[in-house]
């Protein structure tokens, strides 16, 4: 049996338009059967959202979408599953201040290109939310200094870009470690084309349980490729939709899914976990 399933899914509690709650009855309108909310480095969201489909046919999985460094750059960690939420909470503590100091960098680096923008303004916009770049740009577009987040990012806020700030986030390959001392699934998030079959290699010797195939970035070839390595090293292949609610990710919402077998390891270790096994730290 195959369940419709959108592994990748941001809400208010990162950098997504949509609540946790809200994300659950779109996800019920579109027929999934599985989603997973995996905001950028936190876990805020998941209790809202798997309390909005208790009583319903929708499974919600813990997860979370953790940012690192590897081979010098940053590289997106998907972790889903988690048993011990607690030390998955202590490594995105840190993360929460790499982030609010990523911030008020690229702020000044904003501020000495002319733009009046201020923290206060970037954290009125994100409210309660885990801080990201998203947050700035969306003020940016406010006051007038750029027609859309694709624009921003492009001239400002993306990798190597004017205001750009690296962060110096923590090495992929003890990311990977630290989920699964949490007995968690630790999946490569939307690799494209950024990663060679050499350092693929190495986070699958590192422990990488899965790569996501399926994503609105990847075409047909990444597809392939990817979905033949998992088929070839016997790894988990997931995807979802990285629906953020806005106008670039609103209609791959339902549309940008997997089939999920029942009998996939990441169904079995969110079942444990649901089953109630006893945390520790």
């Amino acid at each position: 049996m195959f369940l419709k399933s959108d592994l990748h899914i941001h809400t208010t509690a990162s950098d997504g338009k949509h609540t946790p709650s809200e994300v659950v009855t779109r996800a019920l309108e579109t027929d999934l059967d599985v989603i997973a909310i995996t905001d950028h480095d936190t876990v805020a969201g998941v209790d809202e959202a798997q309390e909005a489909a208790s009583g319903t046919r929708l499974r919600v999985i813990r997860g979370v979408e953790i940012s690192t460094l590897f081979e010098g750059r940053e590289c997106h960690l998907l972790a889903y599953a988690f048993e011990d939420a607690g030390l998955i909470s202590e490594l995105l503590s840190n993360q929460k201040n790499r982030r609010i100091q990523r911030a008020r960098s690229i702020i000044s680096n904003l501020n000495r290109l002319g733009f009046d923008i201020t923290y206060d303004e970037v954290r009125g916009e994100a409210g309660r939310a885990s801080i990201g770049r998203p947050h700035i740009a969306r003020v940016m577009i406010k006051k007038g200094y750029a027609s859309d987040t694709q624009e921003v990012f492009f001239r400002y806020l993306g990798n190597g870009s004017s205001a750009y700030h690296k962060i110096d986030y923590p090495d992929a390959i003890k990311v990977i470690d630290k989920v699964h001392q949490a007995r968690g699934l630790a999946v490569l998030a939307h690799p494209g084309s950024t990663y060679n079959f050499i350092e693929i290699k190495k986070l699958k010797d590192a422990g990488i349980d899965g790569i996501e195939c399926y994503h609105p970035s990847h075409n047909s070839v990444h597809r392939r490729r990817y979905l033949t390595y998992c088929n070839n090293y016997g790894l988990i292949a997931t995807g979802g939709s990285d629906f953020h609610g806005t106008v670039q990710s609103y209609y791959n919402f339902g549309v940008l899914h997997i089939e999920l077998q029942t009998e996939s390891p990441l169904l079995r270790s969110a079942e444990r976990v649901e089953n109630g096994v006893t945390e520790t730290h």
